[in-house]
């Protein structure tokens, strides 16, 4: 018995041996590294490292669907063949959009401070009264938009961001008589940190997309040796602007300013240049936080004067908001420009706006908002009493004096973090000189929009 054990252990302690031995002539494979992506908390929430980098990346992005209809009220002129007129212009109108938006936002440290490279992409498909050229019967337009592509590095700005006038926020499913452009500014920028809280930015900015159209040529009426009106923004100086930020605890101080130049050419070739004007604009906005009437609520409010920069004050060119007939009033009119050509030479169009937001939380999950903006255009004196842009007997493709004003209400059901269900109200009212047949007439009309939101951020 006991040679039957000895045998046994003898033998499974060769086989032992023998399979290590074995196992360790045979060729090793490692397994190769597994590659997981990691949260990055440097920055804040969303972010993660990029395999085998030291950037952190943050995707996002937004989907967006629009409903809206809207319709003249009522108008009422000093001359009875000019409400006529107007009348005839005016409709009710409707408008469908769908758009969305992909965000890409990347950090990398380095020795000098974070290296920031920001993109958002921006693609609509629209028709009706929300469509950027103005509400028809043709085919809704469709197409990209290159909302921010810019990177931020030791305090300086290089690309598209958002232009550096703007305050008030796109709380507003429509928009008021402020200076705001959804599709931001080419510029170059630096920002300051003084400390306190305070920062200071000066910035390089194109004209191109923040402009409210330059020059606009009084027909008839120019002035001898004046061959052509032109807009040229590369020519003459850059349009430069500045701000100065308070950011504390119970919200927001900031003052604004824009200066740029406005040319007449006298010759089609636009060569030769016999007169410039300075054109600026100056502004104020305020956010009060509101948490003693519920948390979350704000106040916003806003100032503009410009001088030759209508586009910070009462602009509605397609580049601020794509609902064109709606916040005018109902009118079918062009957009206002900035300065005009005419026998006086070259003349800027003076304008003023004040606006108000106020958001509130009746709960966690309801929000409403309510705004108000008020602006007024003093025309030129070439362009006093003429129509103002309406196509018509006794037009000169003038510009005469207009007021403008909005109110909005809207209400908002939040069932979960970013995804909202909104609906807003919209009335808005202008005034304003035409010409018709000689006589200058004063037109006053009213228009109203009804609008349904539904959006998810992501």
């Amino acid at each position: 018995m006991k040679l039957a054990k000895s045998l046994l252990l003898g033998s499974a302690a060769a086989l032992v041996a023998t399979a290590g031995a074995t196992a360790a002539d045979l060729p090793s494979k490692k397994a190769a590294p597994v590659q997981f992506v990691q949260v990055c908390t440097a920055y804040g929430a969303g972010f993660f490292t990029i395999p085998g980098t030291d950037t952190c990346l943050k995707i996002g992005g937004r989907v967006r669907a629009d409903y809206a209809m809207s319709g003249t009220k009522d108008i009422f002129s000093s001359n009875a063949s000019t409400a006529a007129n107007e009348l005839a212009a005016s409709q009710s109108l409707y408008g469908f959009e769908a758009r969305g938006r992909v965000e890409l936002d990347a950090r990398t440290p380095t020795a000098y401070g974070t290296v920031q490279a920001v993109t958002s992409l921006r693609v609509a498909r629209t028709a009706g009264v929300l469509a950027v050229s103005g509400p028809n019967s043709s085919a809704g337009t469709a197409s990209p938009t290159l909302e921010a592509a810019y990177m931020r590095f030791a305090g300086f700005t290089f690309g598209v961001a958002r232009d550096n006038f703007a305050f008030m926020p796109s709380v507003m499913y429509g928009a008021g008589h402020w200076g705001s452009f959804a599709n931001g500014a080419n510029q170059l920028a630096y920002t300051a940190v003084l400390g306190g809280g305070l920062t200071a930015t000066l910035a390089i900015q194109d004209r191109s997309y923040t402009t409210a159209g330059g020059l606009a040529e009084i027909s008839g009426t120019i002035a001898s040796g004046y061959a052509a009106a032109v807009n040229s923004y590369y020519r003459g100086m850059p349009q430069i602007n500045a701000r100065l930020d308070w950011d504390q605890s119970w919200g927001s101080l900031s003052l604004t300013a824009a200066v740029g130049e406005g040319r007449m050419v006298t010759s089609a070739s636009a060569t030769t240049y016999n007169e410039s004007k300075t054109v600026w604009a100056i502004g104020a906005g305020v956010k009060l936080e509101l948490p003693m009437l519920a948390k979350g609520d704000q106040l916003f409010l806003t100032a503009a004067y410009a001088d030759g920069m209508t586009e910070y004050t009462t602009n509605w060119a397609s580049f601020k908001s794509s609902d064109t007939l709606r916040n005018v009033g109902g009118n079918v009119i062009s957009a206002h420009p900035s300065w005009v050509a005419g026998a006086n030479g070259l003349e800027t169009v003076k304008s003023w706006n004040v606006a108000a937001i106020l958001t509130h939380f009746w709960a966690p999950q309801w929000r409403s908002a309510f705004m108000g903006s008020y602006g007024q255009i003093k025309a030129p004196a070439t362009a006093k009493g003429l129509d103002f842009g309406i196509t018509g007997a006794g037009s000169a493709g003038g510009f005469g004096d207009a007021t403008v004003w909005n109110i909005g209400k809207q209400i908002a059901f939040l069932p979960t973090r970013n995804f909202e269900i909104g609906v807003e109200a919209l009335y808005a009212r202008m005034s304003h000189d035409v010409n018709d047949g000689g006589t200058v007439a004063r037109v006053s009309s009213g228009n109203w929009t009804g609008r349904l939101r539904v959006e998810r951020t992501f």
